[in-house]
């Protein structure tokens, strides 16, 4: 940190990928609409800020596909959260929404949580059956 508070970026090496090789954009909406969007780049040199996310998308092998269809799913409604994810991973085009309307959704969302951000709903609430 410098002085006056000023936080500086550091440029961290990372995995030996091209710089902008992988590159997404989140936009995120925690439920009343005003949509926020922020870019991740983890080729090259990586913010310090960015390098949990980078990590964990690293481990992952990215942004994660959709749950599959017919999946069987708890009725736990996690939050009106939603990210829509794009961009490119590894040389792939990334184009994911995430919610966390249901048990599968909301366990994808916290795997991609720094990636994502961690919701503040005041917890999971279970649905009416």
């Amino acid at each position: 940190m410098l002085a006056g508070g000023q936080a500086v970026a550091v440029g961290l090496p990372w995995s030996g990928r091209d710089a902008g090789a992988d590159r997404i954009s989140v936009a995120y909406d925690d439920g009343s609409g005003q949509v926020r969007t922020r870019t991740l780049s983890c080729g090259g040199a990586v913010r310090a800020e960015q390098l949990a996310a980078c990590r964990q998308l690293d481990e992952l092998g990215g942004p994660l596909a959709p749950v599959p269809a017919g999946q069987m799913c708890s009725m736990i409604y996690g939050g009106p959260q939603t990210a829509h994810v794009t961009g490119m991973w590894r040389g792939e085009p990334v184009d994911e929404t995430y919610r966390r309307t249901n048990g599968c959704e909301v366990a994808r969302w916290k795997r991609m949580i720094p990636a994502l951000p961690e919701p503040t709903s005041g917890g999971p609430h279970i649905l009416a059956a």
